[in-house]
């Protein structure tokens, strides 16, 4: 399973507030480390299901994980959420792979028949709840070891033959609507009544990802979070009436919006002469450079430096432009981009030098619509040879992209 993402999420009370440690999480990250997963987030949140309904749909829908196990919540406790959180979030259950873990747990103890863990899948990713004490991690992960790994095969590995070259029209890449990409910020303004909040409560949500604060009650936070993912695609600020059998709460919501995230792998010179106009296009660059001797101190000042795309959060608005084919582990490093919602993937190269990489994909398990998202040769056809006439091309790349002209794209 080398190779495949895996995130944990504690979810405790305890844990989150810092008077317990998170055993369960350890636990699971290492049993999964050494099925071979690649465990690349931990998260904890408290027992609050509108903060785990948002965490699991992040790391599944913008994170791209392809394992996503929780651990904690999934008793007869009358904060114990998680179950309800995972459903709201499933596209379809698994509940075969919840007897698995609840039989292996009853030969240990009859209180396992008081689980109430729950499995299943949204989109490629496989979400699991495990209990949330270290024993039944690994008593239920023990359980699972058979079938996971088919499991997560089955969700998100396509064979097929590479294609020969990138047609016209659309690309496979899972585009979509535009997503718009930054948080909204909820106060209460105005109280009617005696509802379980007051003026000046505050949240900031990450529509599909993480949520900071409160409004005072569940009701109130589940709207708000509901309401947030409208204003941050209008972009426009606006005011809310939320309902309480107590009274009632007028809230208003602002739009912040963050630049997506271009990241340029490889410390080039293109890589550079890009960076350079990222801003100006509306993008934040990200430089990836695995061999740190090549990242001078301009570098690090001009831009975030991470030595792994690991390191780097990639959502359905994220461009990657690989602008070193010589590099060491572009086959690694494009599959976890092609794993991921990344709008444009692309490889600086001819198809002779690109060609291996494909090759090696397509033993990955990629297949024909994974492996047309790469646009290679990469650019558009301006006849530059400098590094910053590439660094034009590329960029004009982007824009007919962003806007979804043909253009005349070296690669057709």
């Amino acid at each position: 399973m080398s190779g495949i993402r895996a995130a944990v999420v504690t979810v405790s009370d305890g844990v989150s507030q810092g008077t317990r440690a998170d055993g369960s999480g350890d636990a699971a990250e290492a049993l999964l480390r050494e099925a071979g997963f690649d465990v690349e987030a931990r998260t904890v949140l408290p027992d609050e299901r509108p903060a785990i309904e948002a965490a699991l749909r992040e790391l599944a829908d913008s994170g791209g994980f392809a394992l996503v196990v929780t651990t904690g919540g999934t008793g007869f406790g009358p904060r114990d959420v998680t179950p309800e959180a995972t459903r709201a979030v499933l596209e379809r259950e698994a509940p075969g792979l919840a007897e698995l873990m609840r039989n292996e747990g009853l030969r240990q103890t009859p209180m396992a028949a008081l689980s109430r863990a729950v499995a299943g899948s949204r989109g490629a990713t496989l979400i699991v709840n495990l209990p949330g004490s270290p024993k039944g991690v690994r008593e239920s992960l023990g359980a699972l070891s058979p079938v996971l790994a088919h499991a997560v095969e089955l969700l998100g590995g396509r064979t097929g033959a590479h294609p020969t070259g990138h047609a016209d029209g659309d690309r496979g890449s899972p585009k979509g609507p535009a997503v718009a990409v930054g948080s909204v910020e909820a106060k209460a303004v105005k109280v009617h009544g005696s509802p379980p909040c007051s003026v000046g409560s505050s949240m900031r949500i990450v529509p599909g990802g993480e949520v900071h604060g409160t409004l005072g009650c569940a009701e109130f936070d589940e709207a708000a979070v509901r309401d947030a993912a409208e204003i941050l695609a209008s972009g426009q600020p606006g005011t809310r009436t939320y309902h309480h059998e107590l009274g009632d709460v007028e809230v208003y919501l602002e739009p912040t919006h963050r630049a997506p995230t271009l990241v340029v792998v490889s410390a080039t010179d293109v890589a550079r002469e890009l960076a350079t106009l990222a801003p100006g296009l509306g993008f934040a660059p990200v430089l990836v450079e695995t061999r740190s001797e090549r990242v001078t101190d301009a570098d690090a000042a001009s831009m975030r430096v991470a030595r792994e795309l690991g390191e780097v959060e990639i959502d359905r608005e994220t461009r990657l432009v690989f602008t070193d084919h010589d590099a060491p582990g572009i086959a690694d490093a494009l599959a976890v981009a092609l794993r991921s919602p990344a709008r444009f993937v692309g490889v600086m190269g001819s198809r002779r030098h690109v060609g291996p990489y494909v090759d090696e994909l397509r033993s990955k398990g990629f297949g024909d619509e994974d492996l047309a998202r790469i646009r290679s040769p990469l650019g558009l056809d301006l006849g530059g040879r400098s590094p910053a006439e590439i660094a034009l091309s590329i960029a004009a790349g982007l824009v007919a992209d962003e806007h979804d002209r043909a253009a005349g794209w070296l690669d057709r």
